[in-house]
């Protein structure tokens, strides 16, 4: 498959026709050229197993992902200790602002400011005393911070809220905010909005954030549990159909959950739908997951630069020590059933 340096391009197979009105239609017509000349993308099809280069600089593969994890757990072992008084900022891209809403009874209850011009009022479920056993649980992770990764797929949704237009979209593994599916139901005009997350105390939480907020569409949040999906124990509504949009925050990180996350990204993503994806390296980490999306029949393409705000924060980020971009930086992978042509539009 050959691939071409403008942003966001792909070749496709001649065999293939894009459906007309579909999600991935509406994705490459808006992709701007805002981040063109900044932008690098790494492109594959599913004949083309050999992914390599997307490892560069992470040849060390074994010690990478044993630093990698130390310090994420470093962070989550400060939530056992209740420890609120050091804020690793390095560990967050600080493009959300948030204060506490003081004529609120429920003090855990924040607006969150992004991009200057959005509002959302969410709930976060605030310190309380974590056991070993709860946070060592992949379900649990989303409950102790927004992740940068969060951050990142809300401005990117923001940027491109247009492409949701009418969509049916599913959230998998919102955490206890689930903000990317909150942030595109307020803004965005989709018809349809479905947040999930595999743990019950994150359902529970994200339920107490709806009321909050006034929403375009429709939006519902229930318990997901992706070996569940995987193994057809459950099955797409009927009444919606499968989703064009599938959306996903930093959910690489648990090897033992990657093929189940697939398989229900496969099980929920129309046939014309895309998944997005954002999630640092960390070592191998994404090399592997991209590996089995492939075996899986999944297409892809990787981009680094896909959100002006985001970028300008790694550039500036880069220069501070103890930034790691392997780590720390969120890159972007759309997912999709079919090889297309995004030059096409």
């Amino acid at each position: 498959m050959s691939t071409s340096n403008g942003c966001g391009e792909l070749m496709k197979s001649q065999s293939d026709d894009i459906v007309p009105d579909s999600a991935f239609d509406l994705l490459t017509i808006s992709v701007s050229s805002e981040c063109r000349d900044l932008c690098e993308t790494e492109q594959h099809d599913c004949s083309d197993k050999n992914i390599d280069h997307v490892s560069e600089g992470t040849r060390n593969g074994d010690q990478s992902r044993t630093v990698n994890a130390r310090r994420r757990w470093k962070l989550l072992a400060k939530a056992l200790r209740h420890d609120s008084s050091e804020d690793d900022q390095i560990l967050k891209f600080n493009l959300i602002e948030l204060d506490r809403v003081c004529d609120e009874k429920d003090e855990n209850i924040y607006v969150y400011r992004l991009a200057d011009r959005y509002r959302l009022k969410i709930r976060l479920i605030g310190e309380r005393p974590w056991t070993a056993t709860e946070l060592m649980g992949f379900n649990n992770t989303g409950n102790i911070c927004v992740w940068p990764s969060e951050e990142a797929l809300a401005y990117y949704i923001l940027s491109r809220l247009n492409i949701f237009e009418n969509a049916n979209v599913l959230e998998l593994g919102g955490g206890m905010t689930c903000l990317a599916g909150l942030v595109l139901a307020k803004y965005g005009n989709p018809s349809f909005v479905h947040v999930t997350d595999g743990n019950d105390l994150s359902v529970k939480n994200v339920e107490k954030s709806l009321p909050l907020n006034k929403f375009n569409c429709t939006i519902k949040t229930s318990v997901l549990q992706w070996e569940s999906a995987s193994n057809n124990q459950i099955s797409y509504g009927s009444d919606r159909s499968r989703y064009q949009f599938i959306l996903s925050a930093d959910c690489l990180f648990f090897d033992e959950s990657r093929s189940h996350l697939i398989d229900t990204i496969w099980m929920f993503l129309a046939d014309n739908g895309v998944a997005l994806i954002t999630a640092p390296r960390r070592g191998q980490t994404l090399v592997h997951f991209l590996d089995e999306c492939v075996a899986k029949g999944f297409y892809y393409d990787l981009l680094h630069c896909y959100n002006e705000a985001i970028w300008n924060k790694h550039l500036e980020l880069i220069q501070t020590d103890g930034y790691d971009e392997n780590i720390h930086y969120p890159v972007l992978v759309r997912m999709y059933k079919k090889d297309f042509d995004l030059r096409h539009a």
